[in-house]
């Protein structure tokens, strides 16, 4: 390990650090899990200043990650979006918060988020993966035990896929680092293993769930655009095109059907992100490095938003209908909501607006006018389906109601999402150029 892996690594360092500190202060139970949490806030605040400051320095590679504009961008998105989910979770109702040792949790799968985004190795990716996904199938034990076992089950089938097309990259190049792929020849195992990494990636971001997803999907989407972006170079210049446009079109339907007659806002919020995900390959399908990366800060903005109004609802698993009467009793917290479902569909003022025409550009620049058409129809069914997320928050409060469990600094934390969606799409500019450092 060099200094460039040093620094590109820094904010991975200080996610695991603060994890395994935290970890510690929860065997002598001294330490409230309020503080843990809002000490696990603060830990991805540090990560994300870790990760701007040492993405200012000049690009440099390192023995197995890269120091660059797209490990910058992609590690402060991760350290950003653990940090406002932490905080979330940290002041929502009972049943909603964290313990001690699922903070610290969260933070292991974003030190492995951070580490798969700036992996140019291919045993450093696995790595990574292995990190992010592990404390992620243990936080989504908590709870829903049967749908758990599914994601868990998923989730390790995607990081099998991905290792075992790892092994067969290996024993076709002989080596590991991303710079063997541009000395590859068209042999079979190559094409099989390349193959298989694609493909399990694909499927880990598509797959993900709950209100941790968003930190998954940043982590192996970032993985996928850096290695894709390896494979477009060298005497092979392999074009992963078609493979990832049949990702992304299948993400959107899939996503954007299951949504309409889905009913739980938790699952609901899932099939959303996976249309996000398939909005997000469809730029890296016309391989648009800064479309996908502005697309996944805006679906991380809304993800963390959406899943953030769950934790502050009184029930665990909230019906459409348990949002009855919101307007009326907690209007901030409505209005939010309903910011994030614009965003969502891709309407303005939001930035999600803005997001969506970026990719569809990226798209029909790559000639891929069919996925354009594809993600306009899963965008028409996603509005039908989020519309009656709004329509709930507008109907008359149940009688049988459970009374509304106050959090003000919540309310706060969504408000200020809501509000930069609305900023973002009007003044896009500081963040479409940063954005615009992510290149390959």
């Amino acid at each position: 390990m060099n200094e460039a892996d040093l620094a590109a690594g820094v904010a991975a360092v200080v996610l695991a650090s603060g994890g395994a500190a935290i970890a510690l202060m929860t065997l002598p139970r001294l330490v409230s899990d309020r503080a843990l949490g809002w000490l696990g806030v603060l830990v991805g605040i540090w990560a994300a200043a870790a990760a701007i400051v040492n993405g200012s320095r000049a690009p440099a590679a390192g023995t197995g990650l890269a120091l660059d504009g797209a490990t910058a961008f992609f590690a402060a998105l991760v350290a950003i979006a653990t940090a406002v989910g932490l905080a979330l979770a940290t002041v929502g109702v009972r049943s909603a918060r964290l313990r001690g040792d699922e903070v610290a949790l969260v933070l292991f799968s974003a030190s492995g988020a951070a580490v798969a985004v700036a992996a140019s190795d291919l045993l450093v990716l696995f790595a990574g993966l292995a990190l992010l996904s592990i404390p992620f199938s243990i936080l989504a034990g908590r709870g829903d035990r049967a749908g758990a076992v599914r994601r868990s089950l998923s989730g390790a089938t995607s990081l099998a896929i991905a290792g075992y097309g790892i092994a067969l990259l290996y024993a076709a190049t002989g080596e590991t680092g991303y710079a063997a792929f541009g000395r590859a020849t068209h042999n079979p195992l190559y094409l099989a293993g390349l193959g298989l990494v694609l493909a399990g990636l694909a499927a880990r971001a598509v797959v993900a769930s709950g209100r941790w997803s968003v930190v998954v999907s940043i982590g192996t989407l970032g993985a996928l655009l850096r290695l894709v972006g390896a494979t477009r170079t060298g005497d092979v210049a392999l074009d992963w095109e078609v493979s990832l446009a049949v990702l992304a079109a299948a993400a959107l339907a899939v996503g954007a059907l299951a949504a309409v007659t889905e009913t739980r806002l938790v699952r609901l919020l899932g099939y959303a992100t996976m249309l996000q995900s398939g909005f997000v390959l469809t730029a890296a399908a016309g391989f648009a490095p800064p479309a996908a990366a502005f697309a996944l800060a805006i679906f991380a903005v809304l993800s963390v938003g959406g899943f953030g109004v769950v934790a502050l609802l009184p029930e665990d698993d909230p019906d459409l209908r348990d949002l009855a009467g919101l307007v009326r009793e907690r209007p901030f917290v409505a209005l939010a909501l309903g910011i994030f479902v614009l965003g969502l569909v891709g309407l303005p003022p939001t930035a999600g607006y803005l997001a969506r025409a970026y990719v569809f550009e990226a798209a029909v620049r790559g000639q891929l006018l069919w996925l354009v058409v594809v993600g306009a129809l899963a965008t028409a069914a996603s509005a039908v389906a989020l519309a009656r997320v709004v329509l709930a928050c507008f109907a008359p409060p149940r009688l049988d109601a459970v009374a509304p469990q106050r959090a003000r600094i919540g309310t706060v934390v969504l408000v200020a999402l809501a509000v930069a969606i609305v900023v973002v799409g009007v003044a896009p500019g500081p963040l479409l150029d940063a954005a615009q450092a992510v290149r390959f």
